[in-house]
């Protein structure tokens, strides 16, 4: 498995909220299974962050789409939480 930190740059969640992320491997490639979670940038008590729908999308014509990963990451906390993304493939 190849994992990749920090992706996406620091970004704030509130209580409640769904951020929707799409990412991609260059050129636009498709590396099967990917996995997306969220990294803590804060220390904070009693808040989870959550991923759910993770999907595929296949864009462009022809023989060769373009390929972008989706994911949603949700609050299911009671406080606001800095984070960023930490992405998988199991290549």
């Amino acid at each position: 498995m190849t994992m990749w930190r920090g992706v996406g740059g620091l970004t704030f969640i509130a209580p409640g909220a769904t951020h929707y992320w799409e990412y991609w491997f260059s050129p636009l490639s498709d590396v099967g299974a990917t996995v997306a979670s969220p990294n803590l940038m804060e220390d904070q008590i009693n808040v989870q962050l959550a991923t759910s729908y993770p999907g595929v999308v296949a864009q462009g014509k022809g023989d060769a789409p373009g390929i972008v990963y989706t994911v949603r990451v949700t609050n299911l906390g009671a406080a606001s939480m800095g984070y960023d993304l930490n992405i998988g493939t199991w290549q």
